[in-house]
Order: C-alpha cells, then sequence, then structure tokens
C-alpha cells in the first residue's frame, strides 16, 4: 500500500471528489470551482456518462470554440458541444453582427436538455448568463464549472465571481471538502500535475486565496532557479527581447539553433517530404494527425497588442526569423501557395488565430452548418497548387484544432483592407485574454516592466496556461512580480458589479495611484493594511486592539533564504522578537511537509516556540480546526503572553 505524502493527497483528492459528485447530481445549480488539474473535467465525464443523467440529454456548452473542443475531448462527447454564441443565436439571444447578447422572453426557449454543463464560466458577462438562463427550460441541473481567480470577462461584471462568493462555504469556519448546497470546489492538485510542483505554488501566490505558512519558499526558488516547471530570463532593453525569446524557442523546441526553420515548422505541425516541410489538414477517416494538431504545443504570451514586447511585433519578429524562406517563396511568381496575404503577411503554414465568430464560411468537406469561433487557433493548410489546377490559388485555407480535417476558406478580398480588418492573424504569440480557456504544452510569458494590464488575475491565468513547462521572459527583477500577489492587485475587485449585493468601495493607494476596490472581496485591517484571510484579519484586528504593535509581511532571513512571517512583533523593552505564523487548516499533506521546512529554518536560527519559555526570539503557531476556525481565546492568550 502506498504511503507518504502523495497517497495521503490521493486518498483527500478522492474524498473531495466523492463529496462534489455528490453535490453536482443532486444540486439543481452548481458552481463547480477548481484550478488546473484539480479534475474538473474528471467529474464532468463521470456526469455525462450516469445512465440517468445521460438518458435526460446534457447539453455542453462554452464561452469559446477552443473552450468547447476541450470540454467535449474531456467529456469524450466530440461534435456535441456548442459554443454560447452558437446555442444563443440559434434561439434568437445572440446577435452576431454586433456581437451582443441578450434575453428575448418573445422567444422560443431550449426545452430538450435535463441537465446542462458550461465550462470556463470566469469568461461569462453578466449579459452572457442572463441570455442562457432565459434561453433554456425544464432543466434539472446546470453546472457552471470554472476558475473564479482567472481574468474577469471582456464586458460587464463578474457574475461567476459573485455566485460562487455567494454559495461558497464561509471562509471563517473551513472545511474540507469545501462544499455546500450549490457549490462544489476541488482543492487538491492531481498526482500527475503535482500538488507540489514549482508552476502550481508560483500560480497560488496569485490566487488570492489564503496560503499555506511554507509556501513563501517559491519566491527564493523562483530567483535561485529552482523552481521546478518554470524557468525565467531577464532582458533589460527592449532590443534584448526577441534574441531571448529566440534562444528560448531554440532551447524549448529542440531546435539545432535560431536559423533551423524546417525545426521551427515541424514544431506547428509541419511534416518533412522530399525534403520539403509541408502542411496538410487531418485525411478524412484518421483519428490523429493534420498540422492544426500541433497548434497547441507550445505559445508565446503577452500582457499587450503594441510595443516590441506586444504580439504585433513579437509575431512578426517571430515569422522574420523562422519563416522568412517560405515567404520568399510565396512572393516569387513560381510559388504554389498563396501571396503574403493582409497587413502582416499571412502565409502558407503559419499559425494563425480567427478572430470573429462565423457561421458562413466555406469549407472543404463542405458542412451542414460550417461555424468557427472567436479565438479558435489553427494552421494555414492552403491553397496549395496541384498539378490538376492551372493557376496559383489566391485564398488561404486554415485547419483549426477545434475541427481536424476541415479547411475553412478566407478569400484574399478579406485581406485587401476593402473590406475592414481580417478576421484572421498571426498567432505565434497571443495576449493573455486570448488564451483563456486553452492549454498549452509549453508556455512562454513576456512581463514588460511597469506594464498597465498586468494584474493578479492576468498573471495567475497565464502561469496556469501549461502543462510542460513555463518559461518567463522578464524585463524587471523577478522580485517585482510579488507585488502583483497582493489585493491592491486585483481587476475583479476593482469591478463594482455585484449580482447579490452593493458595492462597498475602499479607496486604496498603489504604486501607480489611487484606486478603489470592493471591501467585500478584500481582507483590509483598520490600519489599511490588505491581509490573505479573515482569521489573519482577526489575529491583525486583535494585536492592534491590545496595543501591540507589529509589522505584516516583513522580510526574515531563514538559513540563507528569505521569508515572510505573517506578524512581526519587536519588543523594544526586552529586545526579543516575535515571529506570528498562522498555518490555516493543515489538511493538505504538502503543506504540512512546507511548514516543518520553515519551522525548522527557526529553530536553526535560535527562534523558539512561545510555550518553551527559553529566552531570545520566539515563534507564535496558530491554527484552524475543521468546522470551527480560528480560536480567538487562544489569540487573546498569546497577545497577553507577548505582552508580558
Amino acid at each position: 500500500m502506498d504511503e507518504g505524502p502523495d497517497a495521503a493527497t490521493e486518498e483527500l483528492a478522492r474524498q473531495e471528489k466523492t463529496a462534489a459528485l455528490e453535490q453536482l447530481v443532486s444540486g439543481r445549480f452548481t458552481a463547480l470551482v477548481g484550478p488546473a488539474g484539480s479534475g474538473k473535467t474528471t467529474l464532468l465525464k463521470v456526469i455525462c456518462d450516469l445512465p440517468e443523467i445521460a438518458a435526460g440529454q446534457v447539453l455542453l456548452l462554452a464561452p469559446t470554440g477552443k473552450a468547447r473542443v476541450r470540454l467535449e475531448e474531456a467529456t469524450e462527447r466530440l461534435g456535441e458541444g456548442m459554443t454560447l454564441a452558437q446555442f444563443l443565436q440559434q434561439r434568437q439571444r445572440y446577435d452576431g453582427a454586433s456581437g451582443r447578447y441578450f434575453r428575448n422572453p418573445d422567444a422560443p426557449r431550449e426545452k430538450g436538455y435535463r441537465s446542462v454543463i458550461v465550462d470556463e464560466c470566469s469568461m461569462l458577462t453578466e449579459d452572457q448568463l442572463a441570455a442562457l438562463i432565459d434561453a433554456i427550460e425544464g432543466v434539472d441541473r446546470l453546472i457552471l464549472v470554472g476558475d473564479p481567480r482567472q481574468l474577469p470577462p471582456i464586458g460587464a461584471g463578474r457574475p461567476f465571481v459573485d455566485i460562487c462568493r455567494h454559495l461558497a462555504p464561509d471562509e471563517g469556519v473551513p472545511i474540507f471538502p469545501k462544499v455546500a448546497p450549490g457549490y462544489a470546489e476541488l482543492t487538491v492538485i492531481g498526482r500527475q500535475r503535482g500538488q507540489d510542483r514549482g508552476d502550481v505554488l508560483l500560480a497560488r501566490q496569485f490566487s488570492g486565496e489564503p496560503l499555506d505558512a511554507g509556501a513563501d519558499e517559491v519566491w527564493d526558488a523562483l530567483k535561485l532557479g529552482k523552481l521546478s516547471h518554470v524557468r525565467t530570463v531577464r532582458w533589460g532593453l527592449p532590443n534584448e527581447l526577441e534574441p531571448a525569446l529566440a534562444g528560448e524557442l531554440v532551447r524549448g523546441l529542440g531546435l539545432t539553433d535560431g536559423a533551423d526553420q524546417k525545426g521551427f515548422e515541424r514544431s506547428i505541425g509541419g511534416s518533412e517530404w522530399e525534403g520539403n516541410i509541408l502542411f496538410w489538414p487531418r485525411r478524412a477517416g484518421d483519428k490523429m494527425g493534420g498540422a492544426a494538431a500541433s497548434s497547441h504545443d507550445w505559445q508565446i504570451l503577452s500582457p499587450v497588442r503594441a510595443g516590441l514586447s506586444g504580439v504585433d511585433a513579437v509575431n512578426l519578429a517571430v515569422q522574420r526569423r523562422f519563416r522568412s524562406k517560405v515567404r520568399e517563396r510565396a512572393q516569387s511568381k513560381g510559388a504554389k501557395y498563396p501571396k503574403p496575404a493582409g497587413p502582416q503577411g499571412v502565409i502558407w503554414g503559419d499559425k494563425v488565430i480567427n478572430l470573429r465568430n462565423n457561421g458562413r464560411r466555406r469549407t472543404y468537406p463542405q458542412q451542414e452548418r460550417p461555424y468557427v469561433a472567436n479565438g479558435d487557433i489553427g494552421i494555414v493548410v492552403g491553397g496549395y497548387k496541384t498539378v490538376k489546377m492551372k493557376f496559383r490559388p489566391k485564398n488561404l485555407e486554415v485547419e483549426f484544432a477545434s475541427q481536424p480535417g476541415i479547411k475553412f476558406t478566407y478569400y484574399a478580398s478579406e485581406f485587401s483592407g476593402e473590406e475592414g480588418t481580417p478576421e484572421l492573424e498571426l498567432a505565434y504569440a497571443l495576449t493573455v485574454h486570448k488564451t483563456q480557456g486553452s492549454q498549452f504544452g509549453r508556455s512562454f510569458l513576456i512581463v514588460p516592466r511597469n506594464c498597465r494590464p498586468l494584474s493578479r488575475e492576468l498573471l495567475y491565468t497565464a502561469i496556469t496556461r501549461h502543462r510542460e513547462e513555463l518559461v518567463v521572459l522578464h524585463e524587471d527583477e523577478l522580485g517585482a512580480l510579488r507585488r502583483y500577489s497582493d489585493p491592491s492587485a486585483s481587476e475583479i475587485a476593482r469591478r463594482m458589479t455585484d449580482l447579490f449585493s452593493d458595492p462597498g468601495p475602499v479607496q486604496v493607494t498603489t504604486s501607480s495611484g489611487p484606486r478603489f476596490l470592493d471591501r467585500h472581496l478584500v481582507h483590509r485591517t483598520s490600519r489599511g493594511e490588505f491581509v490573505q484571510s479573515k482569521s489573519e484579519l482577526a489575529i491583525a484586528e486583535k494585536l492592534h486592539g491590545m496595543g501591540v504593535p507589529y509589522v505584516y509581511e516583513k522580510p526574515i532571513i531563514l538559513e540563507g533564504t528569505m521569508r515572510w512571517p505573517d506578524f512581526t512583533i519587536a519588543d523594544d523593552e526586552t529586545g526579543i522578537t516575535y515571529y506570528w505564523e498562522h498555518l490555516g487548516m493543515l489538511s493538505d499533506p504538502q503543506y504540512v511537509k512546507r511548514w516543518e521546512n520553515k519551522r525548522a529554518a527557526y529553530l536553526a536560527a535560535g527562534i523558539r516556540p512561545i510555550e518553551e519559555k527559553s529566552g531570545g526570539d520566539v515563534l507564535v503557531e496558530t491554527r484552524e480546526l475543521s468546522g470551527a476556525g480560528l480560536d480567538m481565546g487562544e489569540v487573546e492568550r498569546l497577545v497577553k503572553l507577548i505582552r508580558g
């Protein structure tokens, strides 16, 4: 029988999945919450496969085409899902021309599904959610799935955040599993992704959730290059970014050098034939293959479009370095594929993204209801001149990862500028917003200095897009990232919208100036500082109320590593310094392991537990009990001991 932290973690995962499944089956409305790797899609497949639920028909929905495909693959129901736009347009609650979602009480409602599952709900606007609820009737269970820690929607509101906050168990009384009527949260990362992986721990720093006392080990490990599954590269001047990125692409994609164009083209789905790299769609009847199947193997991410670090410049730089030979041939008279198209010069074999929902494109093979969604990523696989063709093709044909084997036509006239902005762009680099709902094998994240769009949620979203490795190309020092873990850097908290109560704006001062945050989404002491949890807030208020001065998260060096105690209390009269660590509920074996390491570092530095009364600096520890929370009587006793 397996023993140790891994076995204990797997047992906890089974317990919370069982409790979550019971809620999903029995509840009429449930929010299923959890980070990447926690097993949300595993539960959805179990739900869909239950005979009593499958018999009543299951409707699978997602905000984007790529999220729809991931949901279909996870539930093994390929071709059965729809984007919200597809579903609501058919029911007269979405206008494709304007992109507007709306309620329409006079339009018919969908009555053919007893269960409705909506994935990636953090991307939902209030209008989308309202239109969806207005469009369905006779539903036994509506399941909203997502991670409310990700970026809020591009549009009005933050409805999924509001729903989760309204239904979640009281944070002040911790329970495990974290399940309540209408709410099920998965917190344990599965063995395949790894609860103690460095990239997972780094993402948690930007999650806004209470962290275990030992989680601060991440920052020194990141700085020293010892954080697993994370690699960091610094660039100082704008002209240093391109060579730094090229070097990381060479390393990460296994290229021979920066001139290995064939190796690069193989990494985006090209196949070698007679010494050339060709791009073909998946063959009819095949279950694997096709150029677009490799389109999500790696991805460059940036928070911005403009500037040398923005996706527009990076896309052109990547194409210029790794696709120059194909581009030169495309500009020659004897080429077998179209000329470079549009202002970006899109060419055969380029990785591209579709920018608008469209249900009218020509396809091959011809589809009864052709539809390509905003955000779908694919590869240009045509046109390509064959021996039967007299003239060189003019139009581009794209195979998308969401619809392998189908070529969507983009006419040359769309790129002439006469019909407005083209609906197709290069996609070697994408903004973090555009990648929401996608998963890639390897991510290359560009982080410019003093970048206005950077927020806690943007970094959390960016850091959770990969499966294998995250490469962070940073302009500022790595330590500067830590300020974005602060609640004042939250984009969600800046939105003064709430489905259930009036917002409570409070003004705060940040490095970029004053801003307002919703007090319902932050923990702020009477002294005006932000803390991580209700328990830390209670401890801070008790210290302040009993006249004990403290510093929150003042760094200390322990065994050569910088750590951040929750509260540091210096007694000037005795010369003793108290380090107060609130441990929360130590139900996770990995949390326990990290705390034991940190506690050992305190002891090695001569900082002894308060119970020993040994003289010298003192370690104070508080815990929470499942179902009971923080013992404020114990907190008061400890404060009195500190006061002497």
